[in-house]
């Protein structure tokens, strides 16, 4: 698929994060409401205290990873499924250089935690986590910053200047953002 991929990244401390965009109440509220919640791995409700594994961060490196489309692409899309395929290539496509990388910082960094998006480790085969079945990627499984009570709309618009953009039916967004992070201690 033709697309052009780029980041943007900012660094912020973790404090500034909490106090200005954290908020676990009204993201666990919204979480519970997902067909997701307590049946995918990456998803709450979780065996650890997010407020304590935060607290161990001193620094955030965010990543704003961009994709947008060519005409061409933008063309094809006339109908919702062909729009969501696309969309679900274009997001597929990023993953393959983006999760390497983050992963990769990750190891380079002792003592770091990376923050990714929805879990898709398992493809089309359903998570084990709603038949009892343990994490099959334990070593790679990483929750998103919006499962956390991060509200990644507003670090995407404020700090990172990338607002994210919106689909309608039949129209692809502008472009596609991905965010994610790498605490530091």
């Amino acid at each position: 698929m033709r697309l052009n991929i780029s980041d943007i990244e900012a660094e912020v401390e973790v404090k500034t994060l909490l106090d200005g965009y954290h908020d676990a109440e009204r993201f666990m509220a919204l979480c519970r409401e997902c067909p997701s919640y307590g049946t995918v791995w990456g998803c709450p409700p979780f065996d650890f205290d997010v407020n304590v594994l935060l607290a161990e961060f001193s620094t955030a490196r965010l990543f704003a990873t961009r994709i947008d489309f060519a005409d061409d692409i933008k063309r094809e899309c006339s109908s919702p499924d062909e729009c969501s395929t696309i969309i679900r290539e274009a997001l597929d496509e990023a993953w393959l250089t983006l999760l390497p990388r983050l992963y990769k910082l990750e190891r380079d960094n002792a003592g770091s935690r990376v923050f990714t998006s929805r879990c898709r480790l398992c493809g089309d085969v359903p998570c084990g986590r709603s038949t009892g079945v343990p994490c099959r990627h334990s070593d790679r499984l990483r929750n998103s910053l919006e499962s956390v009570g991060f509200n990644v709309d507003a670090i995407a618009r404020d700090i990172l200047h990338t607002p994210l953009k919106w689909s309608s039916t039949n129209v692809l967004p502008e472009y596609l953002t991905l965010v994610t992070a790498l605490f530091l201690k």
